[in-house]
């Protein structure tokens, strides 16, 4: 998980709730995200806004994402959402799969109704500033709290199912194109790709358009290890 760096708000899904507000007397909002969707227009745009501050990458799992295999996912369900909250640009980002697609093992599909109001407190949000170095992955694409001792950590990986196999394989892969099956790529190599991620990043919160690595927050880790344990290697006169 990465932090996302929200955006303003599209106009159209501005436009949409403006056009769509009701009287006080009827509680000032006469919207929601079931008529959001009667909109084909401003649902796409909406969809498309998330998908570049996200830099094309699902909010929970890393995985890349596009119009065709993303959904609008509500970080604060959709049953625990006040009034028009289910609309409101930052309790919303893009989540693997697309709608009415197969059923995801992990990420969007597994947190389901989770958190309610009382657990908010163990959800590390994509939003929540630092949530990146509250998660840590080895080589092998496996997932832990950072710190043992924090039990939202813990419990955003158990209850997204971050750890699952399939997406421990898919992180795996990812780290293995890059570092190699046999662990050799050069430390020239491996510092410029931490660079080029870094740089990508650095472009995305300045709001241009970018497309990230997948899981890009665990080939930096990856990276960064393999980087100190080649360093010290040569170091000691070992061969890297």
């Amino acid at each position: 998980m990465r932090q996302i760096e929200k955006r303003a708000q599209p106009r159209e899904l501005a436009g949409w709730r403006a056009a769509n507000q009701a009287a006080p007397a009827r509680g000032g909002i006469n919207f929601g995200y079931d008529a959001l969707r009667q909109s084909p227009g401003v649902a796409t745009r909406l969809l498309e806004s998330l998908l570049a501050e996200q830099g094309g990458l699902c909010a929970y799992t890393g995985r890349r994402i596009d119009l065709g295999s993303a959904h609008v996912e509500h970080l604060i369900p959709q049953t625990h959402c006040e009034r028009g909250q289910d609309v409101a640009y930052d309790n919303l980002v893009a989540c693997w799969p697309q709608p009415n697609g197969p059923h995801g093992h992990f990420g969007a599909h597994a947190k389901g109704s989770w958190p309610s109001p009382a657990e908010t407190d163990q959800f590390v949000s994509p939003l929540r500033k630092g949530c990146e170095s509250r998660f840590v992955f080895n080589q092998r694409g496996e997932i832990n709290p950072a710190n043992p001792a924090d039990p939202a950590a813990a419990a955003t990986i158990r209850k997204l199912k971050l750890d699952h196999k399939l997406l421990t394989a898919l992180r795996r892969s990812e780290i293995e194109g890059v570092l190699g099956r046999e662990r050799d790529l050069s430390l020239k190599e491996a510092r410029r790709r931490l660079r080029s991620i870094e740089a990508a990043e650095a472009l995305l919160k300045d709001g241009a358009s970018v497309t990230l690595d997948p899981f890009c927050f665990a080939l930096k880790q990856a990276l960064t290890k393999y980087i100190k344990v080649g360093e010290r290697r040569r170091k000691f006169g070992k061969p890297n």
